[in-house]
């Protein structure tokens, strides 16, 4: 089994914010779905991005791989099961280091919101 991405796109006042909602298996394929991420996002000239990996079956492990790999400077909001938390600081902090800014959330609300909030800086 595979991977399937649906996109979406949402005008804000500060851009176009993308919505990727990924389905399927990660597993050696965190890169690459990363990249197809991308190509969207500079397909589309979205600033920001949402990542919702819910429907990821082998997440765990690859998320900093495919965060990274969609990033291009854009604020990423990742949307992911509260089950997850104890990951997500570790990813967070990589991705600042590497001079992006990643977020995780629970819902798509609040993770559109903290997006939303960039805007009206």
């Amino acid at each position: 089994m595979g991977y399937r991405i649906d996109f979406g796109i949402e005008q804000g006042a500060g851009g176009r914010t993308l919505q990727a909602r990924i389905h399927g298996r990660s597993s050696r394929l965190a890169e690459r779905i990363g990249r197809d991420i991308a190509e969207q996002a500079k397909h589309e000239s979205a600033r920001q991005l949402l990542i919702d990996v819910r429907g990821l079956v082998d997440r765990l492990g690859v998320l900093g791989t495919l965060v990274l790999a969609a990033s291009d400077h854009q604020r990423v909001a990742v949307v992911d099961s509260g089950e997850n938390d104890l990951y997500h600081p570790f990813s967070e902090l990589r991705a600042q280091q590497r001079g992006y800014e990643v977020r995780y959330f629970c819902d798509a609300a609040t993770a559109l919101e903290w997006l939303h909030a960039a805007d009206s800086h």
